[in-house]
Parts: C-alpha cells; sequence; structure tokens
C-alpha cells in the first residue's frame, strides 16, 4: 500500500485563490480578523515555497503599515484603523500585532528589506502598550479599553505579548535611550504555572477544563520568553519554571492521540450517533498491514480534528519530547482523512476546507517533515525561513534605533558648540 501524498499543486491553487479573489461570504462576519486571514494566506503560500512577487511584497507591507495605531500596536482590519482626526479612536488588539509583525517579516526578500522590515513600526509605542496589556497577576487582557487591559485571561493573550515582545524588544539595556521598561517576565511566568490542572492539562484557570490549545500557548510562550535571552544555548528557564508537572502534561498531550477508525465515523454519522469522539476499543486494533491513522482532539471525550494535531506535535516538538508520537499514522490521517480535493484541509472527514484549519493541517505537515514544504518552527507558526528573517529585522531595528541615537548626540554635540562659538562671538 502506497504512502498518502500531499497534493501540493491543489493546495497551491487553493492559497492562491484565496489570495487573488474574495473570500466566501461567511468569512464576512469575520472581517474584523482580516489581518490574521492574511497571516494565514500569505504565509501558507511561504511554507508551499510560492514568492510574492516585488508587487505584491510592497502591497503587503504598505497595507500592514496602514493598519498601525498612533497609541501602540496594529488594528485587525481596516474598519478599525480610523483616519485623519480619529485615529486614536480605532482599536489596536494583541492578536492583530503578532500577525503584522510577522507579515512584515515575511513580505521581505532581499538583504535590504530584511534589515527594514520593521521600519516604520513606532517600536516604544507598541513595547509601551503592550506593558499597559498586562494585568497585576500577570495575565495580559486583548485589547485597551479606557486605558485598561479587557478580554479574556486565558493564555493566547501571554503568548502573543511573549512573540511580540521577542520580536521587537531586542537587548536593549537599561539607561539607553530605547530602552522602553518590560513586561513583567517573572510574573507572567508564575500566572501560567497555576493554570495547569488536576489531569496535567492547561486552561484558562486551574478549575476549569483543561485544553491543548490553552497549552500550546502556555507552552509557546514560555519558550519565547526563553528564546534568545541571553541564557545559554541548553538553558530553558522560563520553560523550567513555567511549568508544573511536566510529566503530567506530556501525559495529558499522550492521551489526545488514538487510533482513529475512519469506517466507524462514516458509520456514526450515517446512523446519527450523538457520541462527540470516536476511539478504538482494543477488539478493533490489529496487526495486519493495514494503514494506521492517528487522530489528535484537544479535550477528553471529543473527535478528531485537524487543528489538534498541530496544537499537540509542535508541543511536543517544543518540550522535545517528539518521541511520544508516531509521525507516519498522523500524517495518514491528515494527507488521507482531512486534505481535501479542492486543496486545503477541512476540520474533520468530509468537511471543507477553511482557512483556519487549511493553515494549520499545512503547518502540522511542514513540522512532521518529508513532504517538499518549508521547514516550519513550532513557536511561532511560520516557516523557519521566516524566523530567519524576522531574526534579521530585529538586528536592523536595532542597529538603526543605535544609528539615530549617535545622530542626535552629534546634532546636540554641534548645536552646542555651536551656541558656545556664538557666546565667544559676542564676548
Amino acid at each position: 500500500m502506497s504512502a498518502p501524498t500531499l497534493d501540493k499543486a491543489k493546495h497551491v491553487k487553493f492559497w492562491q485563490r484565496c489570495h487573488k479573489s474574495f473570500l466566501p461570504t461567511a468569512y464576512t462576519a469575520s472581517d474584523s480578523t482580516r489581518l490574521t486571514f492574511a497571516f494565514f494566506i500569505i504565509s501558507a503560500l511561504d511554507i508551499l515555497s510560492v514568492p510574492l512577487t516585488a508587487e505584491d511584497r510592497a502591497a503587503v507591507r504598505t497595507w500592514v503599515l496602514s493598519l498601525q495605531h498612533p497609541d501602540g500596536g496594529f488594528c485587525g482590519s481596516p474598519a478599525h484603523a480610523l483616519a485623519g482626526e480619529n485615529a486614536s479612536k480605532g482599536s489596536a488588539n494583541i492578536a492583530a500585532t503578532f500577525f503584522a509583525l510577522i507579515l512584515l517579516g515575511m513580505a521581505a526578500e532581499t538583504e535590504e528589506e530584511q534589515r527594514s522590515a520593521f521600519a516604520g513600526v513606532d517600536r516604544k509605542a507598541v513595547l509601551l502598550w503592550l506593558k499597559k496589556l498586562q494585568r497585576s497577576d500577570g495575565s495580559f487582557g486583548q485589547v485597551l479599553w479606557e486605558g485598561e487591559p479587557t478580554g479574556g485571561r486565558d493564555t493566547r493573550h501571554s503568548y502573543l505579548a511573549s512573540s511580540i515582545r521577542w520580536m521587537l524588544r531586542g537587548s536593549v539595556e537599561r539607561g539607553d535611550e530605547n530602552w522602553v521598561e518590560d513586561i513583567d517576565v517573572e510574573k507572567m511566568t508564575e500566572y501560567i504555572r497555576g493554570l495547569q490542572t488536576y489531569d496535567g492539562g492547561i486552561a484558562e484557570s486551574s478549575t476549569e477544563e483543561s485544553h491543548a490549545g490553552y497549552a500550546y500557548c502556555a507552552i509557546s510562550a514560555l519558550s519565547m520568553l526563553d528564546r534568545n535571552s541571553g541564557t545559554p544555548a541548553n538553558a530553558k528557564g522560563a520553560m523550567d519554571s513555567g511549568i508544573a508537572d511536566r510529566a503530567m502534561l506530556l501525559k495529558f498531550l499522550a492521551h489526545r492521540q488514538f487510533k482513529y477508525l475512519s469506517n466507524t465515523e462514516a458509520i456514526a454519522s450515517e446512523e446519527g450517533s450523538t457520541e462527540n469522539y470516536l476511539e478504538a476499543k482494543l477488539g478493533d486494533l490489529s496487526l495486519g498491514g493495514e494503514r494506521a491513522y492517528t487522530g489528535f482532539n484537544g479535550r477528553w471525550n471529543k473527535r478528531a480534528d485537524t487543528c489538534y494535531t498541530w496544537w499537540a506535535c509542535s508541543m511536543f516538538r517544543l518540550l522535545d519530547a517528539d518521541y511520544n508520537y508516531d509521525a507516519v499514522p498522523t500524517g495518514n490521517y491528515l494527507l488521507d482523512i482531512t486534505q481535501h480535493v479542492i486543496g486545503g484541509f477541512g476540520k474533520a472527514v468530509g468537511e471543507p476546507p477553511d482557512i483556519y484549519h487549511s493553515y494549520l493541517g499545512l503547518a502540522t505537515v511542514g513540522l512532521i517533515g518529508g513532504y517538499d514544504l518549508k521547514e516550519v518552527d513550532a513557536g511561532l507558526c511560520c516557516s523557519t525561513d521566516t524566523v530567519r528573517k524576522i531574526d534579521v529585522a530585529r538586528e536592523g531595528m536595532l542597529e538603526s534605533l543605535k544609528k539615530q541615537s549617535e545622530q542626535r548626540s552629534g546634532w546636540e554635540a554641534e548645536d552646542f558648540w555651536g551656541k558656545a562659538a556664538n557666546v565667544v562671538k559676542v564676548m
């Protein structure tokens, strides 16, 4: 039996259609997250090694920067980015800011473009805004409302904040004119540590239902704190202190996978079964040569879902624990069960492809490797090539800030000696 394959040509066609034509009507209600859709589409093309033209790169950059809020952060769509004297009345949000920064890095191709990718971003305003989004308990809000952070306390916001901090903060020391007060990293780490539940998973609070998506965001938030932190390469300070029980977390993640029986699901659907999960019973298992499928769910007693392959498999990568799952049956599940005939991935068997599940399915295949896709970074959920560009953009931004400081110092010195000369002339 031949192994399933990724129909790359159809995926390219699917994502190019998303890029160059109007999205289906169902997406209209989500217009406020247009920047998120842009990330999924452009990043998917990047993972598929479909380069943007110079014109498209310039268009992406211009559009993203047009969504920047004057008080810091980025708005999710033009509907929230008001013009002129009303600009400050728009609403920047933490997710849009994360996606905006990655898109700016992604849209840079030449060395010059990469080094100047963050030119035009008001670094100081974004970092000050980010600081205001943190609550006293260490959690983060989604937006500021009358100067106060609002939105849930879930770990998505912590992950986004940690990633934004990594992309913009750099190694600027206190006393430097470009230094900006940091978020409370210790409080953030303590907050995440307190979210682990009795079953080893992570939830919005330790008394709520654990969820693989929350767990991914928590672990990724900690990993981004450790990335380029100046500690030894093998040190994981935030990861070590922010996970209360690593063994229980790995156990929770390992239990998110089960042998997937596609025939059983088809029968259940025909019979109108209300059962919301399908797991292989001992009697269903065999030592035969049939193809194995491993599905992942995100919570106890739920069906397999394409997006949870990303949340779980990427966490195993971040935790250096890939040995907890077998990539082959996981790939079989994605490529044989949820890969759609027109390209993209559906949420589950028989589901049409949507942007969200299509992107995370593709990202998981890239993470697993071996399917002619770019390598995918488990922490930032984009290609490692894009992460490299962002690294270059960070360096270029810090160099530019340093040069600007030196120029200002030179101007101040010239101004001082010019005034001194005038004083001498008067005397």
